[in-house]
């Protein structure tokens, strides 16, 4: 599977590689990264289960993160999509009818307050509009309120709550083209 180049104002979203670890190690180890998605900082060892991850969903499935770079080559953050068999509380089909397709993004804090995840996942999203699917959903704990607030401006809309690994997490939902 090649995956695809995007290219916006600021960014390239590209696909993940080998020399991404230390990278994804740098900006996953942050606690600010990690504070609403599990609060535990990745080390050498999960960081790269990570972009294997990263890797491997493009390779399996189709589809996947990108890597969020800016123009310059330098690495942000990631955004795109994923099927978790997440272990929530109703399960997550159970809410939306089937298991989902999940959008998320993640950025450097360095790099927060930009507008750059938006401008990401604007493009990511527009990528997905092509793809069969109906839709795409986003799990944001309660609490990330600048997550919550992209959601919304991407089109996702209040599917439900669930509980997972002991938080409560919002379930949004977006159709395709939304």
């Amino acid at each position: 599977m090649i995956v695809p180049e995007i290219r916006t104002d600021r960014l390239i979203l590209r696909a993940h590689g080998l020399q991404d670890y230390g990278d994804v190690l740098r900006v996953w180890s942050q606690p600010e990264v990690v504070k609403h998605i599990s609060g535990v900082p990745v080390t050498a060892e999960t960081a790269w289960a990570k972009l294997m991850f990263h890797i491997g969903h493009w390779a399996a499935l189709g589809f996947g993160y990108w890597a969020i770079t800016a123009r310059d080559g330098a690495y942000l953050g990631m955004a795109g999509f994923c099927i978790l068999p997440r272990l929530s509380e109703p399960a997550l089909k159970d809410i939306l009818g089937a298991d989902p397709i999940e959008a998320g993004w993640v950025l450097d804090p360095a790099a927060q307050g930009q507008g750059l995840a938006q401008e990401a996942m604007v493009a990511a999203l527009h990528w997905a509009d092509g793809q069969p699917w109906p839709e795409t959903a986003a799990m944001i704990t309660q609490d990330n309120v600048p997550s919550v607030r992209l959601a919304a401006k991407l089109g996702y809309k209040a599917a439900g709550r669930v509980e997972y690994r002991g938080g409560q997490n919002q379930l949004l939902r977006r159709a395709r083209g939304g």
